[in-house]
Order: structure tokens, then C-alpha cells, then sequence
């Protein structure tokens, strides 16, 4: 694995983990509780440090046009309406097909989901310095199936200290359901980066996703997870099977 790619995790993983640690540690000592002011602020420091270590590292490594070019990536919202139905559509039915067959409850309003937007962009949508770094750089040696794949394992295990803070919704969840859903998560995230290699649309994703999540509410098994990476998979396979075959077209 590349000195580029090592750096970052080293960074990401040591400043999530002790922030993460030192809230799992107060709380585990009756010391915070969830919903104070410090308890929510070293919960969301924790979780966007992956998209601060990526900005440091490509303001230090990379070329002024390269960095100036990559910020315009993550905040640039100039996309086709097309592609903000897409998004959307993929995030709602990544959960509302669970429905079909009992492997998630409709327990709140559909509101819910666009009133929690704006909060789940900070709250969950900016950790995704993953496909803002870590994919496109494990792109650069290994295929996309491949590397999607080692950024799924990544993103779960990252993910880790938060079982051990009282209040966190990873408490109540089957890790192995949770590194399922983070893996079907990873592989739609894939189609929308390589599609459009907009990071900001990778944001929106991730934060319709954990909106969608209080709506339509997963039963925690690992059946549920599996069937949501099934689809994932699915729709992936699909999408390389198009993109590669359009790709041989374009160069006949």
C-alpha cells in the first residue's frame, strides 16, 4: 500500500480514534451524556476527521492546481437535476425495498428525511474524505470492484469505537450488519463518484442515506444486511458491465 495512502490512514484513524476514544471513555464514566454540548461535538469532530486529514494532505502534497481543483470537487453543487434524482432515488431505495419483505419499518414521516438533510451533510455526509481520497487512490493500482472493497472493510472498522460510547446509535447494531450496509454503501457511492467524480454528490448520498435510515428503520440482522449488499452489488456489476462495454465502443 502506497506511502499516500498509509499517511492517510494513519491520520485519520489515530485523530478519529482517540477523539472517539475519550467520548467512549466519559461516557462509559457517567462523565457526558449523549445529546451534551461537548458529548455532540467530539462525536461530529470524530466523524469528520477522514474529509479534514484529506483536504491537510492534498493542501501538502498536491499541486496548488491540483488542491484548487479538488476543493471546487467538493463543494461545487453545479450538477445536472438528472443526476440530484438519481442520487436520491438510489439513497430511498437502498431502504424502502427492505420494506417489501420485512426487513424494515416505515416508523416516520417522509419529512423527517428532508428536515434531517441539512444535519446529516455535517453529521454523517462530510466523513467522506474515503471517496475523496482513499477510492480514487486505490483506484490507481486496483479495479474498482477491488477497491471499493478494501474501502468498504475500511470505512466499518473505522467505525469501531463507536460501540463503546454510550448513546451511539452503533450500541444497538450487529457489527456484521453494520460492515454489510457500510459495504452495499460503499459500492453505490462507487457508481456515483466514478460516474460523475463529484465528491459533493458522494455527500448528498451519504447524508440521504442516514436520513432515510430514521425513516424507513432496518431490522438489525444480518439478513437485512445482506439483502441491501445484494443489491448493491447488483446495481454495480450492472454499471460496469455498461460502462466497460460503452468504453469499447468509444475506442473501436
Amino acid at each position: 500500500m502506497g506511502l499516500e495512502i498509509r499517511r492517510f490512514l494513519f491520520y485519520t484513524f489515530a485523530t478519529s480514534w482517540i477523539i472517539w476514544g475519550s467520548l467512549a471513555l466519559l461516557t462509559q464514566l457517567n462523565l457526558l451524556k449523549f445529546g451534551n454540548a461537548i458529548y455532540m461535538l467530539l462525536f461530529i469532530l470524530g466523524g469528520i476527521t477522514p474529509a479534514i486529514c484529506e483536504i491537510w494532505l492534498k493542501k501538502k502534497y498536491s499541486t496548488k492546481e491540483e488542491f484548487r481543483s479538488f476543493i471546487h470537487n467538493v463543494k461545487n453543487p453545479k450538477h445536472p437535476v438528472s443526476w440530484y434524482i438519481f442520487v436520491i432515488g438510489l439513497a430511498f431505495a437502498a431502504f424502502f425495498l427492505l420494506t417489501l419483505w420485512g426487513g424494515a419499518t416505515m416508523e416516520n414521516p417522509m419529512y423527517l428525511a428532508l428536515l434531517e438533510l441539512p444535519i446529516m451533510i455535517i453529521g454523517g455526509g462530510v466523513e467522506d474524505g474515503w471517496r475523496g481520497f482513499l477510492q480514487p487512490t486505490l483506484q490507481k493500482r486496483w479495479s474498482p470492484f477491488t477497491s471499493t472493497m478494501i474501502v468498504g472493510v475500511i470505512w466499518a472498522v473505522w467505525h469501531l469505537p463507536l460501540w463503546f460510547v454510550i448513546g451511539s446509535n452503533q450500541m444497538n447494531m450487529n457489527f456484521l450488519w453494520f460492515s454489510l450496509i457500510t459495504l452495499a454503501l460503499s459500492f453505490l457511492l462507487t457508481i456515483i463518484y466514478i460516474s460523475t467524480k463529484s465528491i459533493f454528490l458522494c455527500i448528498i448520498f451519504h447524508a440521504c442515506t442516514n436520513s432515510f435510515w430514521d425513516v424507513f428503520v432496518p431490522v438489525i440482522n444480518v439478513t437485512s444486511g445482506l439483502f441491501i449488499f445484494l443489491f448493491a452489488l447488483f446495481l454495480f456489476t450492472v454499471f460496469e458491465v455498461y460502462r466497460k462495454s460503452n468504453f469499447q465502443k468509444q475506442t473501436v
